[in-house]
C-alpha cells in the first residue's frame, strides 16, 4: 500500500507539469474546486494526511476541479503560485511565512471565475526562531548588531521576541519577521566565544556560529615582526598598512588605492601570506578537521570606506613564496561594493569555497580541492565592470580571516 501511496504522489506531480501546458485554459475553467485530502510532498510522509503544516512547508492539495485556482490563502495571508505546480487534481503550494492577522485555522482556494471551497480546521503552524547570520561577528559590547533569520514573531501577549548573547539579555532596538536588532550586552566576555538564543511562544532558535569566535582564524594581524609586519612571511604590504583605531579585534590591515582596469595600484594590490614554510611544513590547518572543501566558508570581517568597483580576487596555493594571478589556482572573485556594505562599518563577510571557482578570466572554470588549501593570496586585479569607474578610491579594511564549517 504504501509504495502505490508514493507512486499516487509522483504521478500526481508529474500530471502537474503536464497540465502547465494547458494553464491558461484551466484559469478559464468554470468547475468549482474541491479538496479531497492534503499531503507532504515528501515521499516518505505520503501515506499521512495533514491537519497541519509550519510555514514555509511544501505542501500537495489533493482534489478535483483544482484547474482553475489562482489564489490560495492560508488564514487570511496569501500564498505565492507558481502555476507550473496546478492541475485539475493537485495543488502545490508552499504555506506563507507570514502571521495571519485573524486566525481562522483555514485554508480557501479560489477559482478566476470566483469559485471556491474553504478547508477547516487546518492549523498553520509558526516554526522556532531561525538565526541565518549577523550583521558583524565581533561587534563589541555595547554596539548594536543586527540578528537575520527568519520567524521573528512577537510573543501572544503583544511583547516582542527574547534575545540572549553568552546567556545575557540583549535589549531588542528593532524587530522584524527577518531581522534582530539588538545592544550587545555591556558586561558581556568577548575573550571567548558566545551563542546567541532568541526565543518567543514558538519555541526557541540558536545560532549555529559563536560571536568572538577565535577557531580557525589564520591572518589576524596581531602577532608582528620587528618590522611591524605579520609574523608569517607577506609580501605587497608595509608595516604602515597595519592599524588598530577604529577596529573590532585589534589590529586590522588596510588596503588603500584606486581602481584599474586589467592593471594595478602598487599601494593597493597585494597581499600574501606564506602559511606553509619553505620546508613544507603547514604551520596550521585552515581546514576545520575531517571538513570537505564543498561544505567551507572563509570568513573574514571588512569595513568598506570606499569601493565602487575591481573586484578583490582571492586564492589558495600550495606554492611557498609564490603567487601569480596568471597561475592555475582557482579564483573568487569577489565583488563585496555590490552587496550594499555599509560605508565605515564592520561586517562580517561569508564566501563558500565552492566560489573559488574561477582563472584569471571568468569564462574558465576551476574546482578548489583540499591540497591547495595552505597559502593565502589577495591581489586587486581584473576588469572593471564600468568603465568609468577608473581612478576611483578604494579603502578597504580586512581582519580576522578564518575557514569554517558552512
Amino acid at each position: 500500500m504504501k509504495n502505490i501511496v508514493k507512486r499516487f504522489i509522483l504521478l500526481a506531480v508529474t500530471v502537474l507539469f503536464l497540465a502547465a501546458c494547458n494553464n491558461e485554459e484551466g484559469l478559464n475553467s468554470t468547475a468549482t474546486p474541491r479538496v479531497k485530502y492534503i499531503r507532504s510532498t515528501d515521499p516518505a510522509q505520503a501515506e499521512i494526511y495533514l491537519t497541519s503544516a509550519s510555514m514555509g512547508e511544501l505542501i500537495a492539495i489533493i482534489g478535483d476541479g483544482l484547474e482553475g485556482v489562482c489564489s490560495v490563502r492560508f488564514n487570511d495571508v496569501e500564498a505565492k503560485l507558481n502555476p507550473t505546480y496546478i492541475s485539475a487534481t493537485a495543488v502545490l503550494v508552499n504555506v506563507p511565512g507570514t502571521l495571519p492577522t485573524e486566525i481562522t485555522n483555514t485554508i480557501t482556494l479560489t477559482t478566476k471565475k470566483g469559485r471556491s471551497c474553504v478547508v477547516e480546521n487546518f492549523i498553520t503552524k509558526a516554526p522556532s526562531p531561525l538565526v541565518n547570520s549577523v550583521s558583524c561577528e565581533w561587534t563589541q559590547p555595547g554596539g548594536t548588531l543586527a540578528i537575520h533569520g527568519n520567524y521573528f514573531f512577537d510573543k501572544a501577549d503583544g511583547s516582542t521576541i527574547d534575545c540572549t548573547i553568552g546567556g545575557l539579555e540583549a535589549t531588542v532596538t528593532a524587530c522584524s519577521t527577518t531581522r534582530l536588532d539588538v545592544t550587545v550586552p555591556a558586561s558581556l566576555d568577548t575573550s571567548t566565544k558566545q551563542r546567541i538564543i532568541v526565543s518567543n511562544d514558538n519555541g526557541e532558535g540558536r545560532s549555529a556560529f559563536y560571536l568572538y569566535d577565535r577557531d580557525g582564524i589564520f591572518i589576524d594581524f596581531e602577532e608582528l615582526n620587528d618590522q611591524g609586519l605579520p609574523v608569517w612571511d607577506t609580501w605587497g604590504r608595509c608595516k604602515d598598512d597595519i592599524h588598530s583605531e577604529d577596529g573590532i579585534d585589534g589590529n586590522y590591515m588596510l588596503m588603500s588605492g584606486k581602481a584599474a582596469d586589467w592593471n594595478w595600484d602598487e599601494n593597493l594590490s597585494l597581499f600574501f601570506c606564506n602559511i606553509l614554510d619553505e620546508a613544507g611544513t603547514l604551520r596550521q590547518e585552515l581546514l576545520p578537521e575531517k571538513a570537505e572543501v564543498s561544505d567551507c566558508t572563509l570568513k573574514f570581517e571588512v569595513r568598506a570606506d570606499a569601493w565602487t568597483d575591481l573586484y578583490m580576487t582571492l586564492w589558495f596555493s600550495d606554492l611557498y613564496n609564490t603567487f601569480s594571478v596568471d597561475g592555475t589556482e582557482p579564483q573568487c572573485h569577489w565583488r563585496g561594493y555590490d552587496l550594499g556594505l555599509e560605508s565605515g562599518a564592520w561586517t562580517t563577510v561569508s564566501i563558500p569555497l565552492s566560489e573559488f571557482c574561477y582563472g584569471k578570466s571568468e569564462d574558465e572554470s576551476r574546482t578548489l580541492t583540499s591540497s591547495l588549501v595552505k597559502n593565502f593570496c589577495i591581489f586587486f586585479f581584473g576588469a572593471l565592470d564600468d568603465a568609468t569607474h577608473a581612478d576611483t578610491p578604494i579603502n578597504i579594511a580586512l581582519d580576522n580571516f578564518r575557514v569554517v564549517n558552512q
